[in-house]
């Protein structure tokens, strides 16, 4: 075995010995064991052979390397293949204290070696907090501290996080290479883990473990010295973080029937959660859909809509596929049914970048949404709620083309603002941040009036 062959993947601790020569974690380390300041650190077990570490990013979000689950899997929905179970708040994992929660879904980053893990439940308070991205790179020769629940030089599966002092060697596009030595060494078990520089008395991430040497690291060829590891850059991947944490879509629509809107939540782990409007709160949420993990952006498999199409007063889900259908699945009280067709030929209408966007709404006041097309072209058509189909459509307004994604003058939103039963147009101007509300005349909406400037 050559002294090469020892720099390797940072992907899972197993627990056998000859998958030292074969995987390896990363992160820290042969490094002193550590109790504070480091609260955001988590230790992340992947089924029962697989380990590795991480840090919280956002309340609900850890960060780690996606080479975790190299093997174990991400499954065709975003959830993990096998069962992952994420420790948040505790260095010292033969205590109590800290968050303990199972990873609901996973999202990787299309070109690094980092994968986003969504937890269960948000983790709010100031016992654990997020540690934020830094802004900047790491410098050549500035030295970072890392951490991780990895192996040791004598511990095979430590209880406690550890921590060390590594030098930044160099730097690319998206990588750092690091520096290690005699008392900081990257072993397994600790990939995903954080590097961290500290600004004005707080730490900030720099980069996420990648892969190592582990020289010096219990297990590991004698002969191998090098205590050096790669890092994966995050400084500049805030923008990526915060888009994967809004993708979970809040929607205001009437579920229950008693007039007020309630809270339908998309999440990423493809659940359509519904909380209840209880006049001064919402309340838990309840589950009434699964299976729609590719629907929350309109980019991939398709979109989901909340109206009331049947005219019970109850939000219906409209499925809006990337095939060009949309079906209506009726709301059942504490389920949405399989679902009837009701339309086709809207494939390149999903997001607002190709030939249009599509809005659902009670244009006519009969108690059931309409379906709005309003094409790149500018113009805005109602297509009228027959029962079972959507019609052919009238012409209600022009001159929209630069409202359709809401990145160039503004977008359109659709409500009945003036109490008639029939749904208004909103115009939100992003220039001037006014809110202005066009009357729905029966069969066009007026020259509007402006009700806000935000």
């Amino acid at each position: 075995m050559t002294k090469r062959s020892h720099f390797l993947w940072a992907t899972s601790a197993v627990a056998a010995f000859a998958a030292v020569l074969t995987t390896a974690p990363a992160n820290a380390l042969v490094g002193t064991p550590t109790t504070t300041g480091l609260n955001f650190v988590a230790k992340i077990n992947v089924g029962d052979k697989t380990s590795c570490t991480g840090s919280l990013v956002a309340e609900q979000w850890v960060l780690t390397a996606a080479s975790c689950f190299t093997g174990a899997g991400i499954s065709t929905t975003g959830k993990p293949a096998l069962p992952t179970k994420v420790t948040v708040g505790r260095s010292d994992l033969t205590q109590t204290g800290g968050s303990v929660q199972s990873a609901l879904a996973l999202v990787p980053h299309a070109e690094r070696d980092l994968v986003l893990v969504r937890l269960s439940e948000r983790i709010t308070g100031p016992a654990i907090t997020p540690v934020p991205l830094a802004s900047s790179p790491a410098a050549d020769g500035e030295q970072l501290t890392k951490a991780g629940f990895g192996r040791t030089r004598t511990e095979w599966v430590p209880t406690k996080l550890h921590a060390g002092t590594f030098t930044v060697a160099s730097r690319t596009d998206t990588t750092v290479n690091l520096n290690g030595s005699d008392t900081a060494t990257v072993c397994q078990g600790d990939a995903g883990g954080p590097a961290l520089r500290t600004v004005d008395g707080s730490p900030q991430l720099v980069s996420v473990t990648s892969r190592s040497w582990q020289g010096g690291c219990l297990g590991v060829d004698p002969a191998e010295t090098r205590t050096g590891a790669v890092d994966t850059r995050v400084d500049d991947l805030a923008g990526w973080v915060k888009e994967v944490v809004a993708r979970e879509k809040v929607t205001p629509a009437d579920i229950d029937g008693d007039g007020k809107d309630d809270l339908v939540l998309q999440r990423i782990d493809g659940s359509v959660v519904v909380h209840r409007n209880l006049g001064t709160s919402f309340g838990p949420g309840t589950v009434m859909s699964s299976g729609w993990g590719r629907f929350v952006t309109g980019t991939d498999l398709g979109r989901l809509y909340f109206a009331d199409v049947t005219g019970d007063n109850k939000a219906d889900l409209i499925v809006h596929t990337n095939d060009g259908n949309i079906a209506v699945r009726k709301n059942m009280g504490t389920y949405f049914d399989g679902g009837t067709h009701w339309s086709t030929g809207w494939g390149r209408f999903l997001t607002g970048t190709d030939l249009g966007r599509l809005y659902f709404a009670d244009i006519t006041g009969d108690n059931k949404a309409d379906l709005i097309v309003h094409t790149n072209d500018g113009n805005i058509a109602v297509r009228k709620n027959m029962g079972t189909y959507f019609d052919g459509g009238t012409h209600w307004s022009t001159g929209w083309g630069r409202y359709l994604t809401g990145s160039d003058q503004g977008r359109l939103r659709f409500g009945d603002t003036t109490g008639d039963g029939k749904a208004d147009m909103y115009v939100h101007t992003i220039q001037n941040g006014e809110v202005a509300v066009r009357t729905n005349m029966g069969t066009y909406f007026n020259g509007g009036t402006r009700m806000i400037t935000l």
